[in-house]
């Protein structure tokens, strides 16, 4: 039975070291990334060259880790060492389906696997080269795999690109008749590639991570025969009937928040299971960051699955 939509909002401030961290970010120029269609391109084709960040010597230490080859993926499996998982996380990354796995997200699944949780981390193929026509296929071939390898519940969660393909992923399987995930959870979604919400552009002041001209570009490029406006790319146009409930993590200084509202109007009109956790002081994806209040969400996020 559907529980609605429901829409939280913490109004705590950021505490001092984040004020300074965010600081940072903008010193350091890290939404240049996303600056410019030419440039992003430029940097992502640097960054795919240096490759995915393997699971770090910490996450080797304090964590059981695997390596396979899935559906032509390299995919990490993640357990606790001492206690037997509750549940199992298959977590897509983001990076603006351009940008390969960065070490903080490690740092993530280390905060999962504590549910206790297995956490599947695949390194999908990236954009331009590779379009959703390509990585949906495979997502689906390894989400089929691991589901159906024992009884543990599954969370499909991704954040920023990642949070779009979960639920792209979800609708996908949804169709296909396939077994559904327990819960699907999106951090930092990127739920409208076309970033056609009139408040985009007032907000890229406040956002030190992305910028929209990138963004679009790489919208584009993952879209391949496609338009960005499609469901399959852009989740905010999609059918939610028939989906597992929902959690939608969101920071108010994200050039993605508004696209939020345009998917809890689609939610509550089709009694979709939705619950939006809003942090007003925070960025986008500030969940794998070294910060007190992504350490707070973590906690937050790893008691979400222990409860599936």
């Amino acid at each position: 039975m559907s529980m609605g939509v429901r829409w939280d909002v913490d109004e705590r401030p950021p505490t001092p070291y984040t004020r300074a961290y965010v600081k940072g970010m903008w010193l350091a120029r890290d939404k240049k990334a996303f600056e410019g269609a030419r440039n992003t391109l430029d940097t992502a084709r640097e960054r795919q060259r240096s490759g995915n960040t393997p699971p770090t010597r910490w996450t080797r230490q304090a964590r059981q880790v695997r390596e396979e080859q899935v559906a032509g993926m390299t995919v990490w499996t993640t357990r606790p060492r001492r206690r037997r998982p509750v549940a199992r996380v298959v977590y897509l990354h983001g990076g603006g389906y351009v940008h390969p796995l960065t070490k903080d997200y490690w740092r993530l699944v280390r905060a999962l696997s504590d549910a206790p949780a297995e956490v599947v981390l695949p390194a999908y193929p990236l954009a331009p080269d590779a379009t959703v026509d390509d990585v949906l296929p495979r997502l689906v071939q390894l989400h089929g795999q691991v589901a159906n390898r024992d009884h543990l519940p599954t969370v499909l969660m991704g954040d920023s690109a990642g949070g779009a393909l979960v639920l792209a992923l979800a609708t996908r399987i949804r169709d296909l008749g396939g077994r559904q995930p327990a819960r699907v959870v999106a951090l930092s979604p990127w739920l409208d590639a076309t970033l056609d919400e009139d408040a985009v552009e007032g907000l890229e002041s406040s956002d030190p991570m992305l910028a929209e001209s990138g963004l679009r570009a790489a919208g584009r490029w993952y879209a391949g025969r496609h338009r960005p406006s499609d469901p399959m790319v852009s989740p905010v146009n999609e059918s939610l009937h028939g989906l597992p409930p929902i959690d939608v993590f969101i920071g108010a200084h994200d050039i993605l928040r508004p696209a939020v509202d345009d998917f809890t109007d689609r939610a509550r009109a089709q009694d979709a299971d939705l619950h939006v956790h809003e942090v007003s002081a925070m960025f986008h994806v500030w969940m794998t960051r070294a910060i007190p209040e992504a350490a707070r969400t973590r906690r937050r996020l790893a008691a979400l699955v222990a409860s599936v």
